[in-house]
């Protein structure tokens, strides 16, 4: 199949220069999958996992559809990094259509504010990057000064891995219990059983029995596509922006990871699975790589959109009818929704709601 990026030139009823993108493909006898468009989802947000991007991409279309939207009280997260509270979001007279925030994850507590029908995702990344990314962001570079033992080692993310106890509570620890098996904190696992093989298994079991996709960051687009065909969605759905992408890690040895394995090790169990059944549900997708590449391809043409967009706010951008998706025209909003930032789009939420009530 053949995917061609046509911008021509028009004049608009003002006499303004406008270009159009026209994303066109060279088959004609392509059909969208009928099945009913999933409208109840859950996205349980991790830290440091591409989870903005994604979470955005939710938001986007919770927007866009008017969808009911769990909006937290406080910040721009729900209770975390303790349990969920009623206190922690704006209430609704009915149940929730979408959750796509930090949380500590609590099916009973979850359950209660969303539909029955709703489907459950989230996403993981390879657990040593993840621990790089949030050492950093999180600046746990403190502990250790905090712990006068050194005051700033060259490399601190080495210094932390090689002796853990001289700058934190390897098993009751207060002030940061995520910061062991972060991801595996997020959804909801005890950090009073990191050394319980049981419980580890266990775990792993239930996050399977909930969530109806779990997302791999490495293998970013094609968690799309599978969110894509989970919720029945079109691609124009899809499309993203990143969002808050950190290009500097802390620096770090080669003997660091293997001791970020055994420090965080539900973190790896927990990834290594949903990483092996990610590629399980790539090689059983009928027409998987067809449809990544023209998402793909589609993407980079939405990208280079929203770049030009900026320059000229009345630019639209024409998806033409494929397989995946109907006919659509694009503008400068929908690249604005894609690219906001969590923050602010939970401020606009909050402030919908207020001129509601």
């Amino acid at each position: 199949m053949e995917n061609k990026l046509r911008i021509s030139q028009t004049s608009s009823s003002t006499h303004k220069s406008k270009t159009q993108y026209d994303y066109t493909l060279a088959s004609t006898n392509l059909t969208i999958n009928e099945c009913p468009r999933v409208n109840n989802v859950f996205f349980l947000k991790t830290h440091k996992t591409g989870s903005e991007t994604t979470a955005q991409i939710f938001l986007r279309y919770g927007d866009l559809n008017n969808m009911s939207i769990v909006l937290p009280t406080g910040n721009w997260s729900l209770g975390w990094p303790r349990q969920l509270r009623p206190t922690d979001y704006v209430k609704s007279n009915t149940s929730f259509n979408l959750f796509c925030l930090h949380a500590v994850y609590n099916r009973t507590k979850m359950a209660t504010l969303m539909g029955s029908d709703t489907k459950y995702i989230s996403i993981l990344r390879e657990p040593w990057n993840q621990f790089k990314s949030s050492f950093s962001y999180f600046r746990w570079d403190k502990l250790i000064k905090q712990s006068k033992i050194l005051s700033a080692p060259p490399n601190p993310v080495g210094t932390f891995l090689k002796n853990p106890n001289d700058f934190y509570r390897w098993e009751n620890e207060v002030k940061v219990p995520y910061m062991r098996n972060f991801m595996a904190f997020d959804l909801g696992f005890p950090p009073n059983q990191n050394d319980n093989v049981s419980a580890i298994i266990q775990f792993i079991k239930e996050v399977e029995e909930n969530f109806a996709l779990v997302m791999i960051l490495e293998y970013f687009d094609e968690s799309l596509v599978l969110l894509r065909r989970a919720l029945c969605w079109e691609t124009t759905d899809i499309l993203y922006l990143p969002i808050n992408v950190r290009k500097r890690l802390v620096t770090t040895t080669d003997t660091a990871g293997p001791l970020h394995r055994h420090f965080s090790q539900v973190d790896y169990a927990l990834y290594e699975h949903f990483n092996k059944k990610l590629q399980q549900q790539i090689s059983q997708a009928p027409g998987f790589y067809e449809e990544l590449n023209y998402f793909r391809k589609l993407n980079s043409s939405f990208k280079m959109f929203c770049k030009e967009v900026m320059r000229n706010s009345s630019l639209t951008m024409t998806i033409i009818k494929s397989k995946w998706n109907y006919r659509h025209v694009l503008n400068e909003q929908y690249c604005e929704l894609t690219r906001m930032y969590i923050p602010d789009s939970v401020e606009i939420g909050r402030a919908s709601c207020r001129e509601r009530v």
